[in-house]
Parts: C-alpha cells; sequence; structure tokens
C-alpha cells in the first residue's frame, strides 16, 4: 500500500494514493543541506549516486557556514571530510578572510563537479511511503511543488523533520519541561589583527512555533551584550541562528548516558564521539538525575567523555529507506549535547553515505546490509578508529583559573583504601565517582572518613556515601546547607559547584524530609540574596562573569526547588507545604529582581523564569492528582 503523509497545520496526515510515477528519481535525496547534509550528499555522490539536495535556506552548510561555527569543539579527527578541510584552509589563506566563506564555495562546488543537484529554498512538504518505507519526497520550490522518487532519504535538518513528517516516533526536549539547549547568534568580528565569528548565547525558545522563533530572532539581533566584547569591531551578524538541539528519533539503537556511565557501549560503532556534557543552560537542576549525579552531585561537568556511537542510532525504529544522519540521531537527552559536534556531523556523514551506497550497490534494504562491511569502509578512511576510544579525560586548554591546563586521562579509584586520599582535596570528584563505580565495598571506608575532624574529608565522604544511595551522613549534608557552604571544588576548567549547591542536590535526591524548612526558607526569604555566600568577589564563581546576575544565588535557589520536588514527590504529607511556599516564593517576581536585571528573553532571564515555571507546574501536578 502507498501513501503520501504530510504535517497539516501541525498535525501528521496520512492518505492512500495510487503508486506514483515520479518524473525524477534519484538515488539519495538529502533533505538539509547543512554540516552534515552537505558532506553525505557530497561522499553520495562521490560514491557514484545520483543526489538531490534540498535547502530551506540559501547556501550549503548550515550552521558551519551561515551560522559562523566554523570551528570543532573537542571529537576525534579522522575521515572522508578531512582531505576538503585542508582545501578550505588553504582556500582561506588565498582568497578570503573565513572558513566559513571558503567552506560555501568548496562544497558547492565539489557537488556541482560530481554532478549533484541542489534544490536552495525549497521544503520537504510529503513524504511517500511504501508501507513503513520511504520511496519519495513531495518539495515546494521555486517553480511550484515537485515530485522526486528515491530510493534512500537521508533527513539532515537537524529536526528529524522529514522523519517526523513520515510517521517515524521522536522526541524532544528535557523530561521535567521539555525545554531544550539554548541557542545562540554568531556575528563576524575583528580584533585589529583578523577576522573570526564570535557568539551570544540568549534563552531557550520553541523554533516549532511560528511566533516564538520570530520573537527569538527579533529579541537576538537587537540586544547588545554588556561583556564579553571588549576590543571587538563586530561587522555583522550571521544570517542563520544556532539552535542547538530539536527531534532526536527513536532508533533501532539508542545511546543512552547511564549506559555508557555502566561501561555499556555498543559493539556495532560507527564512529567514537568525544566531549563534555556541556548543556550551556546553567539550569541544570533541572535535567536528568544521571546527568545530574556526574555534573553537580560529582562536581565532574567538564570532564570529556568519550561515546561509541551505534551505527543503528541513524536508523528509524521500524523504518526503511531513510536514515537521520544529524543532530536528531537516536541519543537520550541527557548524553545530547556531547554527540552533536561538528566532527560527529562531518563523520556521521560519512556513515550515511557508505551506507547508503552499500545498499543501493546490492540492492539490499537499509537493515540487510552487513555492519561488517560497513565497517570496513569506515576503517579504511580513518572515520571509525579503536585510538579514538579514549574513555574519560581532563582535557582543554585553561583550567578554572585560567592557568594552562594539564591534559591527562582518567583512572578510575578501585581500590577503597585509596579513596580517603583524594577525598581529602578540593578535587574530590574522581574519587565520589570512584565510590559509585566501586560500590559496597566503599561503604566502610567512608563511614570511617565520616568521624574525621578534616572538613574536607567528612564533607566529601558525605557526597561520596549519597552517590550510593545512602542517608547515614544527611546530617552533615544539612549542616553545609544551612551554613549556605560555599566553598567552590575545582574538579573541573569550568562550571564548578559550590558545596552547599551539592548538598542541597543530595539531599533532594534522597528525599530527605527533615531538610524541607530549611529549603522553603531559603526560596521564599527576600534577605537570603544579602547572605554573605551571594556575594564573594574573592573566589572564582560558578559560572561565568556576567553582570547584574548573580549565579551563586540562581544555583542554590533552582537546586532548593527541585530538592523540594523530589522530596514532595515521595513524601505527599509534605506537598501542601510546598505548595505553600512556591506560592510565596514566585506570586511576584521579586524573586526575579533579586537574581537578576536581564531581559527575560536574554540566556540568564530564560533559566530564571524556569525556576517558577518548574516550581508551579509541580505544584499544579500534585494538586491535580488529589
Amino acid at each position: 500500500m502507498t501513501y503520501i503523509s504530510e504535517i497539516i497545520e501541525g498535525q501528521r496526515t496520512l492518505t492512500g494514493v495510487p503508486l506514483p510515477v515520479f518524473e525524477n528519481k534519484f538515488d539519495v535525496i538529502v533533505c538539509g543541506v547543512g554540516t552534515a547534509g552537505s558532506l553525505a550528499a557530497l561522499f553520495c555522490a562521490e560514491n557514484g549516486l545520483s543526489v538531490l539536495g534540498v535547502e530551506k535556506f540559501s547556501c550549503v552548510g548550515g550552521t558551519h557556514t551561515a551560522c559562523g561555527v566554523s570551528g570543532h569543539y573537542f571529537g576525534c579527527p579522522g575521515g572522508r571530510y578531512e582531505k576538503l578541510e585542508q582545501e578550505i584552509v588553504a582556500f582561506t589563506k588565498r582568497y578570503t578572510c573565513t572558513p566559513a566563506e571558503s567552506r560555501k564555495f568548496l562544497i558547492e562546488q565539489a557537488l556541482c563537479e560530481q554532478g549533484a543537484e541542489i534544490l536552495y529554498e525549497s521544503s520537504v512538504c510529503g513524504v511517500y511511503l511504501e508501507d513503513n518505507s520511504v520511496i519519495g519526497l513531495r518539495v515546494l520550490t521555486s517553480r511550484g511543488i515537485m515530485e522526486y522518487g528515491a530510493r534512500i532519504v537521508l533527513d539532515c535538518t537537524a529536526d528529524a523533520y522529514v522523519a517526523a513528517m513520515a510517521g517515524c516516533k521522536t522526541e524532544c526536549g528535557r523530561k521535567i519541561d521539555g525545554q531544550t539547549q539554548p541557542y545562540t547568534l554568531g556575528a563576524l568580528a575583528f580584533n585589529g589583527a583578523r577576522y573570526y565569528y564570535t557568539n551570544t548565547d540568549f534563552g531557550r525558545m520553541n523554533q516549532f512555533d511560528q511566533w516564538a522563533l520570530s520573537e527569538a530572532i527579533l529579541f537576538s539581533r537587537s540586544y547588545k551584550m554588556e561583556e564579553g566584547h571588549k576590543g571587538l569591531t563586530l561587522i555583522c551578524q550571521a544570517p542563520l541562528m544556532g539552535i542547538r538541539e530539536g527531534r532526536r528519533i527513536i532508533p533501532e539503537e539508542t545511546v543512552r548516558l547511564e549506559d555508557v556511565f555502566a561501561d555499556k557501549q555498543t559493539q556495532t560503532p560507527m564512529f567514537y564521539s568525544y566531549s563534555d556534557l556541556d548543556k550551556h543552560g546553567w539550569d541544570i537542576a533541572f535535567d536528568g538525575e544521571t546527568l545530574g549525579d556526574w555534573a553537580i552531585g560529582a562536581n565532574l561537568g567538564a570532564y570529556n567523555v568519550t561515546v561509541a556511537v551505534p551505527y543503528k542510532a541513524i536508523l528509524p525504529k521500524d523504518y526503511d529507506g531513510i536514515l537521520v544522519p544529524c543532530r536528531a540521531l537516536g541519543v537520550d537527552r541527557d548524553i545530547s549535547s556531547c554527540v552533536r559536534m561538528n566532527l560527529d556531523m562531518k563523520k556521521v556523514a560519512e556513515v550515511a553515505a557508505e551506507w547508503a551506497s552499500l545498499a543501493i550497490k546490492q540492492g539490499k534494504k537499509l537493515r540487510e546490509v552487513p555492519y561488517a562491511q560497513l565497517r570496513e569502509q569506515l576503517t579504511k578512511s580513518g572515520c571509525l578508529k579503536e585510538s579514538d576510544n579514549r574513555g574519560y579525560r581532563i582535557d582543554g586548554h585553561k583550567n578554572w583559573d585560567g592557568a594552562p591546563l594539564v591534559k591527562q586521562d582518567v583512572c578510575w579509584i578501585t581500590d577503597p583504601a585509596k579513596l580517603e586520599e583524594v577525598l581529602k582535596t578540593e578535587t574530590p570528584g574522581q574519587a565520589i565517582w570512584s565510590a559509585k563505580r566501586i560500590g559496597a565495598d566503599a561503604l566502610p571506608i567512608l563511614r570511617e572518613c565520616l568521624t574525621s575532624s578534616d572538613e574536607n574529608l567528612q564533607r566529601h565522604s558525605a557526597f561520596a556515601l549519597a552517590m550510593l544511595g545512602s542517608s547515614e551522613a544527611n546530617a552533615i549534608l544539612r549542616d553545609m546547607v544551612v551554613q549556605r557552604d560555599g566553598r567552590m571544588l575545582k574538579d573541573c576548567r569550568k562550571n564548578n559547584n559550590l558545596r552547599g549547591c551539592m548538598a542541597v542536590y543530595w539531599l533532594g535526591r534522597l528525599c530527605d524530609r527533615e531538610i524541607t524548612e530549611e529549603l522553603i526558607r531559603l526560596i521564599c526569604d527576600p534577605n537570603e540574596v544579602e547572605k554573605p555566600v551571594y556575594n564573594q568577589t574573592d573566589i572564582q564563581t560558578t559560572r561565568y562573569k556576567i553582570l547584574a546576575y548573580n549565579d551563586i544565588y540562581f544555583q542554590f535557589m533552582s537546586q532548593a526547588v527541585m530538592a523540594l520536588i523530589r522530596i514532595g514527590n515521595a513524601h505527599a504529607d509534605l506537598r501542601p507545604q510546598i505548595e505553600q511556599a512556591f506560592t510565596c516564593a514566585f506570586s511576584s517576581d521579586d524573586y526575579y529582581q533579586r537574581i537578576t536585571t536581564k531581559p527575560k528573553l536574554s540566556s540568564e532571564g530564560n533559566m530564571v523564569q524556569t525556576i517558577k515555571v518548574v516550581a508551579l507546574s509541580a505544584a499544579k501536578r500534585w494538586h491535580d492528582k488529589e
């Protein structure tokens, strides 16, 4: 049975139709000719396939060109893209001032030379299906509505738009409020010596809502940063916004952060991703608990992790004839910020091109192509290398204090007796996480450490016990909260946490009812912000130095709200008291003004509003259950 699947006024419709006779047929149609799509189209064409690219914008390259994100943030080099990158470097030195402009020209030129066709300013508006296999597309072009047949469709739209239109299952945003990562806006700048792109992060918005997207575009292009751009001359803003996150497909094999942490990685990798787990938004209190235990509970948010990404992560579950080789591939939300970098997208483009080529040339369905054949091709090009399986690393250029960072592999502690030495330091995160990996065998030494007169050892052991699910040290955690412990741990090159915030997090995770009244005081008392911890000037605070924004107060406030929600979820009798506290704290925007005076559409303003939204939504859920 043949169907046309469309999205009309936000709703998917499926209509039975006669088998279409396509006037134009291609081996591969690439939807979205951005960072991944432009290379996927090129590699398919180089492999001898007929290729059509469908692109909404007016150039190739996406965020890697029109958004000005021209560099690489971590990742593992290697693969077919490297030859092109060398040409881009040479071309930039001779003809242009930025790699972004060179990339636009050279990729389009290469596509044309290989015989690929590109439809700019065009959008897919329908997907033809035979059962659950994609066989063609309806496309809105400058010449009107056209219909094209395809043996395989590559959805590189970054939002899995074509896959969702076809009916593939998708998910989007974090669990608690559905929000995605903050967006950014790039700008070409000149510092007196060279031209380069810089960027400014803004708040979250619903990119699927035309009004919200329009509001964000207008705000970001009119907003003037008060810091961060000193000494720069801004030449122009990038024409394309940098939206970091959209839909993710439900694939045949999903990458989950909890599996990575449990050393349960795929046996069929297509490449290795390598980065930290930076969500860009600082309201990490509202992200998943797996990520929270790592980034807040152990203060390891800027440690780098290696992820083996399975090749079936780009194959939508129960579908054929379509691959999704872009940031919309099948990963859980906790790890999505890691497996999305530019190098990952260049590698996944190669994977899709090789997979599609093998299927077409052998007359097989995608799922019938043996992994061994795909692996052979990826290994030959350097896209897949076992040497890229780096494990966990401390990596980067500068440490939290601006000093050069000492790059090193992370070796987890396996002997419980060796935990004490590290827990005494201001970098206890490795020992806290090692205790989780050791498990119950770590309990005796951690209990012994609680009796120590060494404050670091005692308090950091309390974190490790909490990591193991033990409430034995809750009294120590409560003391840290009451004291508003402002000691910043120093495990990471950025985004380090204060011990008091970590204590709030763990008491929430352990659903400790005895801390409830103290947390309520923290969020409701308008004089809370006057306490010394929130006005420290002699330490490097937890996040970047942002004017008119108190990040320490924000962190305590957001962690306290999330802890109260977890406590209320576990103890129904405390819900009325917590609901009343939320009403008291957030009935007006006074709390907002205590944290920041920045606009509500700014990154900081958006995060501050999120506290209120999450708190009142939780109260409503409890109320609705009664």
